[in-house]
């Protein structure tokens, strides 16, 4: 399944080959969890396994030069519409995760006056072991409370907070992030059936989550939709506890009213299916192919934990128009 504009074209495959000459990489997620072979700077490891494959990748392709430089340790695609920042960080057994995540976000920021992209529209964090630690030292807690301290660092308020999806990795510690950024206007978007995460209350830690459910970049030839934060989660509260059958058909309902709150929501989208056990994989597959408006062809299943326990399942779309 792809999904293509006159500049930009996104597409799951097997392979990181180009839709023609004229288009150059500016992202490639590679999820398997051998290391990559390539050497291109546009690709980032998510330590997440695909399902059906042993490797697979989302690439994002555009109709124009990519340029990449780097600032410390951060790698730095650039072209027209989009800046794309990539980091990882290993964690060293020493490292304190909420001041990890700090600089990790501090940088981005910084990073940014390097472009010409000032917006950030989509940040994907895949953490290792993110349910690890009871209470407030659980994993994801403490990487919210980094993000939210970098958030305050930079007098970003919680309305501009961008779409971001939090995922579990396979890895017992480490975090990476992708930051799509772009120069175009943009639309934040919150699910109405859902409390906004940046106003959670004290009961999910110590600082909530800053990002929004949706985001809509209005580039010159196309817009470029990303969903997120679509698990089952209704006002604050996780629904189904443990309950894969029910919180799939919580998820559906969420994205359905993410996408009442977007426009040209009825465009075909690719998703990203993150299954916390492997063994929901065939039986979650078979449901989403009996959805009227999702073609299996736009799925790719990974192995991945939710940023709650408790939760089951989340899906992460993109769209172009």
């Amino acid at each position: 399944m792809t999904l293509t504009s006159r500049n930009l074209h996104v597409a799951f495959s097997d392979r990181i080959v180009a839709p023609s000459p004229n288009h150059e990489l500016l992202v490639a997620f590679r999820f398997g969890l051998k290391p990559a072979l390539e050497k291109h700077p546009s690709v980032v490891d998510t330590y997440l396994a695909p399902f059906d494959h042993k490797v697979m990748y989302e690439c994002w392709w555009v109709a124009e030069h990519v340029h990449h430089h780097n600032i410390g340790k951060i790698r730095i695609a650039e072209c027209g519409d989009y800046a794309i920042l990539i980091q990882d960080s290993t964690e060293n057994s020493n490292d304190e995760l909420a001041c990890e995540t700090q600089v990790a976000y501090c940088g981005i920021f910084t990073a940014l006056r390097s472009t010409g992209h000032s917006r950030i529209a989509k940040v994907w964090n895949y953490l290792g072991a993110i349910n690890e630690g009871d209470g407030d030292e659980e994993r994801y807690r403490r990487f919210s409370v980094g993000r939210a301290r970098a958030f305050a660092e930079y007098a970003i308020p919680d309305c501009a907070a961008p779409a971001a999806t939090g995922i579990g990795t396979r890895r017992s510690r480490g975090l990476t992030t992708i930051t799509l950024a772009s120069r175009h206007p943009q639309y934040l978007v919150e699910n109405p059936r859902q409390t906004s995460a940046f106003r959670y209350p004290r009961q999910f830690g110590p600082s909530s989550p800053k990002f929004a459910r949706g985001a809509s970049v209005f580039a010159k030839d196309h817009t470029l939709q990303l969903l997120s934060g679509t698990a089952a989660i209704v006002g604050h509260d996780s629904l189904h506890p443990f309950d894969t059958k029910l919180q799939l058909q919580e998820t559906l309902r969420n994205i359905t009213a993410i996408n009442e709150s977007l426009p040209i929501s009825e465009r075909s989208s690719l998703f990203r299916v993150y299954l916390r056990n492997a063994d929901d994989y065939e039986f979650v597959k078979d449901k989403l192919a009996s959805q009227p408006k999702i073609d299996t062809k736009q799925l790719i299943f990974l192995h991945g934990d939710i940023c709650r326990r408790e939760l089951l399942i989340e899906l992460d779309g993109v769209r172009v128009a």
